[in-house]
């Protein structure tokens, strides 16, 4: 980093709030990352990001494969219900 060489107050001042605004934005960021964290954990987040994980297994590169496996599995269940 270089050295800044000041020729007056006013430009002092002028940096000093600049970083006091850039410490503020850096403060709120952590602020709403802690509580897109905690909204995770709570319940219907935790369902949301295992149903957003389930979903995009089907919109891989492998969707077709899982789209036609799908309907066989629940065929197969069925009748293994149905034989016992």
């Amino acid at each position: 980093m270089e050295k800044k060489i000041y020729s007056s107050f006013e430009q002092i001042e002028a940096d000093l709030e600049i970083l006091d605004i850039e410490k503020q934005i850096n403060y709120q960021k952590i602020v709403l990352g802690f509580q897109r964290t905690k909204q995770q954990f709570t319940p219907t987040g935790i369902s949301k990001n295992l149903f957003d994980g389930f979903a995009g297994v089907f919109t891989g590169s492998y969707s077709n494969y899982y789209k036609l496996m799908l309907p066989l599995l629940f065929k197969w269940l069925i009748n293994r219900k149905r034989s016992r």
